[in-house]
């Protein structure tokens, strides 16, 4: 049962096999809200080293137990710290036509209707961001791959690096992003030759989005010292509370000195698809680039991510690498010369599977209902004495701490720590726990379509426990 016999002659032991891992997937998925967000402690990882003779198949079933049942449970509604969904049920069908067929997004002969599909795919994104006739783009395995390419692309256009790379350049070239910009910008500064220290970092306002006059004051000053800027990274939804920095006036800055906008909408960007809340990205039309992750707020199984380019053209004459092993008709590119990525995954079939199932209709439905319990959400957190909220919410994202009066910033960072641990080992509640502006907060993700009122009483009712004087105290000196 090595492999799928393509005669089928173990046909019905294969099957036999597959079932049984799926009823256990099932089950746990299906009760997911009877299971802890995260396992309570991970235990006997020895048992998980390689061997080098073969084990029974009912060994293997024992260890795909052990792992699902030690695994993040994303689907449990209470699972609140991270940007991470249960998916849609297309999207896992998807993923099991793809790892079953084994296509490669290489090219047409490695994978033939999959990459038109991916085509449709991201022609059809281009024109829901607006971006024009001319705009088109690539899949790629996450969100910071995008934000690296686009970066590429933009480095090779603006500094006309394709060829010559950095060496000839007499300037130091800079990229302008929000101090709350995500990580994968420095890294894509470091691995395309800039050095993290080319990524200037513009203060952000108590919203936690870029200040737009610092971000033009800056760029002037690195053209006075005989810098050149080339790129501006606008955040549409930041990792920390989801800032959606100001798309409109950010592109009138980019166009003011020539610079490449590039948009990471790796979160934010599903409220394209939001007949209420799509205004909240007005100006993303103007990026040369968008960056956007479907696996996050379209609940696509991971891996799933999107680089659009206003000019798909740039894909060609900015980052083209031949493939010589494959045939071309008409000149026409296959997708492993334009993209970051040789072998990719066929996640074109998640997405377009989980577009036709759910349409934009139910999508736009699922991110109105999402901005209806963050609101009502914050409501209620604000009722409970002492608790405060890091900013008013953009999108789905709440941070909020528990402040007690007549304490350091220490004391309360200690609490709020205190408080997390609590709500994850006491009530399966699980947030994550960041830093903003100085304080620590725990963030809440309101991203599982199932999470409704009923959860947010739980959560309020356990943070009241909590903030017993006796009990705070009492936690305090235990994490001590």
């Amino acid at each position: 049962m090595s492999f799928i016999d393509p005669n089928g002659s173990n046909i019905k032991e294969v099957k036999a096999f597959i079932l049984k891992v799926i009823n256990i997937l099932l089950k746990k998925i299906s009760n997911a809200e009877k299971h802890p967000p995260l396992p309570k402690k991970l235990q006997n990882i020895d048992k998980f080293n390689l061997n080098d003779l073969p084990i029974a198949e009912s060994k293997i079933l024992d260890h795909i137990k052990a792992i699902i049942k030690n695994s993040m449970n994303a689907s449990n509604p209470f699972y609140l710290g991270h940007m991470d969904s249960l998916p849609t049920t297309m999207s896992i069908v998807g993923d099991i036509i793809c790892s079953t067929i084994n296509n490669n997004m290489l090219s047409k002969d490695t994978a033939p209707i999959i990459t038109e599909i991916e085509k449709k795919i991201t022609n059809n994104l281009a024109k829901k961001f607006n971006l024009g006739q001319n705009s088109g783009g690539v899949m790629l395995s996450g969100g910071s791959l995008s934000n690296i390419q686009a970066i590429a692309i933009a480095r090779n256009r603006i500094l006309g690096t394709f060829d010559k790379g950095l060496t000839g350049l007499k300037r130091k070239p800079y990229i302008f992003a929000s101090e709350e910009a995500h990580t994968s910008i420095q890294k894509a500064a470091m691995v395309l030759g800039l050095g993290v220290n080319s990524v200037v970092p513009i203060e952000t306002n108590k919203e936690g989005t870029m200040k737009v006059s610092v971000l033009d004051k800056s760029i002037k000053e690195k053209i006075k010292d005989n810098g050149f800027p080339f790129c501006i990274i606008a955040t549409a939804g930041t990792t920390i509370t989801g800032g959606i920095d100001d798309l409109q006036e950010i592109s009138k800055i980019a166009n003011k000195y020539k610079l490449w906008m590039h948009t990471d909408a790796v979160y934010g960007g599903a409220l394209i698809f939001s007949n209420q809340f799509k205004s909240k990205l007005k100006g993303i039309e103007n990026s040369d680039s968008i960056a956007f992750n479907p696996q996050k707020w379209l609940y696509i199984t991971k891996t799933c991510s999107v680089l659009l380019l206003k000019n798909k053209k740039y894909f060609y004459s900015d980052f083209f690498t031949p493939l010589p092993y494959v045939l071309k008709e008409n000149q026409e590119y296959h997708q492993g010369e334009i993209t970051l990525q040789g072998t990719r995954y066929p996640d074109a079939l998640k997405l377009w599977l989980s577009l036709q199932h759910l349409g934009n209709f139910s999508y736009s439905e699922i991110i109105k209902n999402s901005y209806k319990y963050t609101s009502l959400f914050k409501k209620k957190l604000l009722e409970i004495k002492n608790i405060k909220i890091s900013c008013e919410p953009q999108m789905n994202i709440i941070c909020f701490r528990y402040q007690k009066a007549n304490s350091t910033l220490k004391e309360n960072n200690e609490i709020n720590l205190s408080l997390q641990k609590f709500l994850l080992k006491k009530h399966n509640i699980f947030f994550s726990f960041i830093k903003f502006k100085s304080y620590n907060f725990l963030r809440a993700v309101l991203l599982n379509p199932f999470f409704n009122s009923k959860h947010i009483k739980k959560i309020c009712s356990s943070i009241r426990e909590f903030t017993n004087e006796k009990k705070i105290i009492k936690l305090k000196k235990l994490n001590d």
